[in-house]
């Protein structure tokens, strides 16, 4: 009877922790998986996972970093076995979008045009650039808690973050009418004349 008394408080302490992030681990593997059944899979995964492992969480991270780390490597493997293209189809959900203040037509299919162009660059991000970018810009997560997740040091999660930032901007920059003349990130040097 003690046994069945322990697994009810630890399904009890699982489930706590976890059922108010379950939304934001959806939008993880939605953002790096880029389609909604594959996400929904990564993120039962996930979870799955986490409860699997859940006694060997020691609590020197937050619980929330450890999961994203969970759900980070889970996508990755599954990229990694299906080797093809990722594509971020649901950017909205996960706060890409354009502030919709009543524009006109045209404002409306050129906020359109922008966003399905921002999918289709970060189709191009290599995976791993993809991650430390889907947790920094997309989920708001500090540059350590990224790491942590990742289980990368800060400094190299800061670099990827900001390399996929560069390659979007170079992406970007080839539609100099969607998204401004000769857009520039600030570590990019500026062409003498």
């Amino acid at each position: 009877m003690a046994v069945t008394r322990n697994r009810e408080d630890t399904i009890a302490a699982f489930e706590a922790l976890a059922i108010p992030l379950e939304k934001q681990v959806y939008h993880v593997c939605l953002n790096m998986m880029g389609n909604r059944e594959d996400a929904e899979d990564c993120a039962q995964e996930t979870m799955l996972k986490a409860f699997r492992g859940f006694a060997r969480f020691e609590g020197r991270s937050k619980f929330s970093t450890w999961l994203y780390s969970i759900a980070t490597n889970v996508c990755l493997d599954a990229l990694r076995t299906r080797r093809d293209a990722v594509s971020l189809e649901v950017l909205q959900e996960a706060g890409w979008e354009v502030a919709d203040e009543a524009p006109e037509a045209y404002e409306r299919l050129e906020a359109a045009e922008r966003r399905r162009l921002l999918k289709a660059a970060l189709k191009e991000l290599p995976p791993d650039f993809k991650a430390a970018l889907t947790l920094v810009d997309l989920q708001g997560l500090p540059y350590q808690e990224a790491a942590e997740a990742l289980e990368l040091p800060l400094g190299t999660v800061k670099s990827r973050v900001s390399r996929a930032r560069n390659q979007l901007l170079v992406i970007l920059s080839r539609q100099p009418e969607l998204f401004g003349q000769n857009p520039r990130h600030n570590g990019e040097r500026r062409e003498k004349r």
